[in-house]
């Protein structure tokens, strides 16, 4: 991706990102409308599929630590409370849960062992601030806060106050094909949770889609079906991906999920939250890259997930090309400005040329 089409993608990236696109809202809906007018302006036949799903939404959340009311935010999917509770780390049942850095493994555990709700808080080698956090499918209440709030809250009885409103979200994924044979998906989800623009997770994964098939389908002669999915509704709990899933996806062999790509740290995640990725596409990736000489790494992060895993969970073989670390994952730098477009034309030019060599290597 060079010149006049590098300018082009610039130009969508500010158009596409600099909208919050958390299913359900206007903007989210406005980047859906973008996103079909650059489909339909390309002549590009596209299939459009609607699901609903039921979630609370964040409206707001304090703590009242004495007499300071300390502003935190909320996880998609945290239910509104009014609760009194002492602020632990080595919590007990009945007391709220403080945890830096949360997974859905460390929810879920302290969501067991009979917490009340959870206070997590970014590490101090990582990016300040509060993180947007995405649904993490339990029934106790996940707040973010600053780390300079933590001396007033650490072993002290507080007053947590959520405010959330649940509703019924319609998403809708688009999806589009090109070639004939097995079946490689191209995954890549469009929308963001609450409160940030999601340049990086997950705007340049579903803009570089659009430009891949724009660019693959005027010469495109592999034995292979390339179906592109624009997945929504991931920050909910992998709806999209969950809803198109449940089709019957006969012939196909293989899945590739960009997200989090076009920052710094460009890698493969061979195993994740769902256990390991695909072997056979994880080691012809790794040829291809070794062929380029490009340096992509691979790692092992077990507490990521992404639109892959459904695909996973039926047998298919998947691919996860990310970044790590992405430290401004759900966090307000997660803007236009972070962009490495560097990284962007890497990302485009090894995946384009993967696809073409694909059943060559």
């Amino acid at each position: 991706m060079k010149g006049e089409r590098l300018e082009l993608f610039k130009e969508l990236a500010y158009k596409f990102l600099t909208y919050n696109r958390l299913t359900g809202t206007r903007e989210h809906k406005i980047v859906h409308k973008l996103i079909e007018s650059f489909l339909d302006y390309i002549s590009c036949k596209y299939s459009k599929e609607d699901f609903w799903v039921k979630k609370y939404i964040p409206k707001e959340a304090y703590i009242h630590a004495g007499k300071e009311k300390i502003r935190a935010v909320s996880y998609l999917g945290s239910p509104s409370t009014d609760l009194e509770a002492y602020v632990k780390r080595d919590y007990v049942e009945g007391d709220i849960a403080l945890l830096p850095e949360i997974t859905k493994e460390k929810a879920f555990e302290a969501r067991k062992k009979g917490a009340v709700a959870i206070i997590t808080y970014r590490e101090e080698d990582k990016v300040e601030g509060y993180t947007y956090g995405d649904f993490l499918g339990i029934d106790i209440p996940v707040l973010s806060v600053s780390r300079d709030s933590l001396q007033k809250l650490e072993d002290y009885k507080v007053r947590l106050l959520v405010n959330a409103v649940e509703r019924s979200i319609r998403g809708t994924n688009i999806f589009m094909e090109l070639g004939r044979g097995p079946i490689i998906y191209l995954v890549a989800h469009m929308d963001t949770v609450h409160g940030t623009y999601g340049a990086i997770s997950n705007g340049v994964g579903f803009l570089l889609l659009l430009f891949l098939y724009e660019d693959l389908r005027k010469n495109y002669n592999a034995p292979y079906r390339l179906r592109f999915l624009i997945t929504d509704g991931r920050e909910l709990g992998l709806e999209g991906a969950r809803f198109h899933s449940q089709r019957e996806l006969k012939h196909v062999f293989y899945c590739i999920n960009l997200e989090g790509i076009g920052w710094h740290n460009p890698c493969v995640i061979y195993e994740d939250m769902g256990g390991y990725n695909g072997e056979r596409i994880n080691h012809l990736f790794h040829k291809h890259v070794e062929d380029l000489k490009v340096k992509i790494d691979f790692y092992r992060v077990k507490e990521r997930d992404g639109d892959h895993i459904p695909f996973k969970e039926k047998g298919i073989q998947t691919l996860f090309l990310s970044s790590h670390p992405l430290t401004i994952r759900h966090t307000a730098y997660d803007n236009y400005d972070a962009i490495s477009w560097d990284h962007v034309v890497l990302w485009y030019e090894v995946i384009i040329a993967f696809l073409r060599r694909f059943h060559k290597l």
